[in-house]
């Protein structure tokens, strides 16, 4: 028996086990024990992310009609508020705990989302926001195992189980998830030497990307994280992401899945 782990014998039809062996790359999928126990693990949704932090402070939009801005995540999107169509990925994903870090705007949110009760989520919130990197020091009494950071302007359906795998694989204190775009200039930009992290450039100036991979909002993080936020470290892109790729402590996982801004998402 290997840790967490017990040997099993079984007996499967041959044509079931070509299907099995033809996932077997060697690189993710390292052999048919591996390849068996990835497909269970899938239809079992072996959960291993928990709780996710979603990110809603900054200064908000003001809606049509209205004087007093409001958090973006309760913006009207394809008939419901943006936030729900997040809830809806992350319940998928068998998170049930939700933190959200509203700043200024964590009223309203408050008053829009509740205890997350009528949307099958069980919902907190970190009034304290000076800065993305922030939360980091708020979230030490709260959350003691890995955990998603997201941005609460972004959808994606990415699969979490296979993150946290790679995530696990190279060991760093943060995984940022990471797609390819034509015009980089307005995201953080990422230059990776093989799957880690080397520099991370939040906004570079037009013309002068030496990247077009950019940071997709999403983030896998080790609690240990919190010892690298410093109260002078105040923004994810600014200050600890580049801190953290010098150390050797960031990766870069390219999702495969389908990724949306929530800007294109509502002038849709």
């Amino acid at each position: 028996m290997t840790r967490n782990r017990s040997r099993i014998t079984i007996t499967l039809k041959e044509d079931l086990l070509k299907n099995i062996d033809s996932i077997v790359d060697g690189v993710e999928i390292k052999n048919r024990s591996h390849a068996i126990e990835s497909l269970l693990s899938k239809n079992f949704k072996d959960q291993k992310i928990k709780k996710a932090v979603i990110l809603a402070g900054g200064e908000g939009v003001v809606p049509k009609g209205k004087t007093k801005p409001v958090s973006r995540i309760l913006s009207e999107c394809k008939g419901k508020m943006f936030v729900e169509h997040i809830f809806d990925w992350l319940k998928k994903e068998g998170i049930k705990e939700v933190i959200i870090s509203a700043g200024n705007l964590s009223l309203e949110v408050k008053d829009k989302i509740g205890n997350g009760s009528k949307f099958g989520l069980q919902v907190s919130y970190l009034s304290k926001d000076t800065g993305t990197a922030s939360v980091l020091k708020y979230l030490v009494n709260i959350i003691d195992e890995t955990f998603l950071m997201m941005n609460g302007d972004i959808l994606s359906d990415v699969d979490l189980n296979e993150m946290f795998d790679f995530h696990k694989k190279f060991g760093g204190l943060c995984t940022i998830g990471m797609i390819s775009v034509k015009e980089p200039s307005s995201f953080g930009t990422i230059k990776l030497k093989g799957n880690q992290v080397v520099d991370f450039i939040e906004k570079p100036q037009k013309g002068k990307e030496e990247s077009y991979l950019i940071n997709a909002g999403i983030y896998l993080m080790e609690p240990e994280i919190y010892k690298s936020a410093s109260y002078k470290c105040l923004s994810l892109e600014n200050n600890l992401f580049p801190a953290l790729a010098k150390k050797g402590n960031l990766f870069g996982y390219y999702l495969q899945e389908k990724w949306f801004h929530l800007d294109k998402l509502v002038n849709k």
